[in-house]
Formats: structure tokens, C-alpha cells, sequence
């Protein structure tokens, strides 16, 4: 049986090499490739990183306990710390009075065992850091670092006596002395004066 084709040819329709529908058909399998293996890189990747989201968050659910008890820990160090601050300060500025006045009264001259003065009054007080340094400065106490001044009257058997008395003052590393004024008392033959002491730190005194 032969088929004729009648129709002009304008109007015949054009059969295409078979070829092209093979091309077309690889072209869009390439395609369809492509997208399936960037889709499948994505959903990997996706899935990777909520796994390690996921791991992480079990991290710090397993370490927030310890967090909680560094935390702790930490406020407790400061707490501590503070306290050791003021208890530092306290014992800086505390003041051995006991050990002071016994290191002052061992610095009175005797003779033949028995003191030549008589204090009728003895005020003492601390100084500050500054004062201290202000004092020192200023050459009082010959320029000595002093912390415990005393402040004082009374009365010497003689004026000998009154000298030996300034003089273990003035000649002690650790103490020194402002004298400021004495007098004779004629109808009992005592030396009546008044004068600072000053002491410096440390617990015992030289004579």
C-alpha cells in the first residue's frame, strides 16, 4: 500500500529527526538530576546540622548543673573575699593597746629600782596613715613614723631626773618625744611638765 502525501508543501507537516527527542529527553533527565542532587546536598546538610543543634542543646542540658554550681561557687569566692578584705582591715587598723603602754611604761628610767616620775595623766590615741605621715614630714618625733601618741603629766623628783626622762625617749629607735614644758614646784621640790610620746609599730620596744 503506498500513501501519498497530496497537500502542498507548506501545509505537510514536518517530521523531526528522531535525535532531537533523544536530546530533549537526556536534557531533561540532566536537569532533573541536578535538582534531585541539590535537593538531596540540602536535606543532608539540613538534617547535619539539626543533628549537631540537636547535640549541642543535650551538651548544655548535661553541663548547665555544673554552670549553676560554678555560678554558685564563684559568688561564694567573692563573698569569701570580701570578708578576708575586712577582716584585713580590721587587724590593719587594730591597735595592741596592752602591748603599746607596756612598751611605754618599760621605757621609764629607773633608779635603784624605782621610777623617778610620776604620771598623773595618760590619754593615748591611734594615728591615721596620714597623720602619721604629716607628723614625720613635719620632723616631729625626730621624723619617726609613729602609730600610738601619748599624750601626758607629770612629776619628776629632780630636774636630773626630768633629763633622764626625756632623754630615754628621745634616744629609743621606736619612741620619740615632744616635750612641751615644765615647772618647779617650790613648796614640794618637784619638776611638774607635760610632753607627747610617740610610738612606732612593732610589738616590743627597746629600751
Amino acid at each position: 500500500m503506498i500513501r501519498l502525501n497530496l497537500l502542498p508543501n507548506n501545509l505537510r507537516r514536518r517530521v523531526e529527526p528522531g535525535w532531537w527527542r533523544l536530546l530533549a529527553l537526556l536534557f531533561a533527565l540532566v536537569v532533573l538530576g541536578v535538582l534531585g542532587l541539590v535537593h538531596y546536598t540540602a536535606y543532608t546538610e539540613l538534617s547535619l546540622a539539626k543533628a549537631e543543634r540537636d547535640q549541642l542543646q543535650a551538651e548544655v542540658e548535661a553541663l548547665r548543673p555544673f554552670i549553676a554550681e560554678l555560678g554558685r561557687l564563684q559568688e561564694e569566692r567573692k563573698a569569701l573575699e570580701a570578708l578576708l578584705a575586712i577582716r584585713e582591715g580590721l587587724e590593719k587598723n587594730a591597735v595592741p593597746w596592752s602591748q603599746y603602754l607596756a612598751a611605754f611604761i618599760n621605757q621609764i628610767p629607773r633608779a635603784g629600782g624605782r621610777l623617778e616620775v610620776a604620771l598623773r595623766s595618760v590619754s593615748a590615741r591611734a594615728l591615721s596613715e596620714e597623720e602619721a605621715a604629716r607628723l614625720a614630714q613635719e620632723g616631729t618625733y625626730d621624723g619617726k613614723r609613729v602609730r600610738v601618741e601619748f599624750a601626758l603629766q607629770g612629776e619628776a623628783l629632780s630636774r636630773e631626773a626630768l633629763v633622764r626622762f626625756i632623754r630615754a625617749f628621745e634616744t629609743s629607735p621606736r619612741f620619740g618625744i615632744e616635750f612641751q614644758g615644765a615647772s618647779l614646784d617650790e613648796g614640794r621640790g618637784l619638776y611638774t611638765f607635760s610632753a607627747r610620746v610617740g610610738v612606732t609599730g612593732g610589738e616590743s620596744g627597746a629600751r
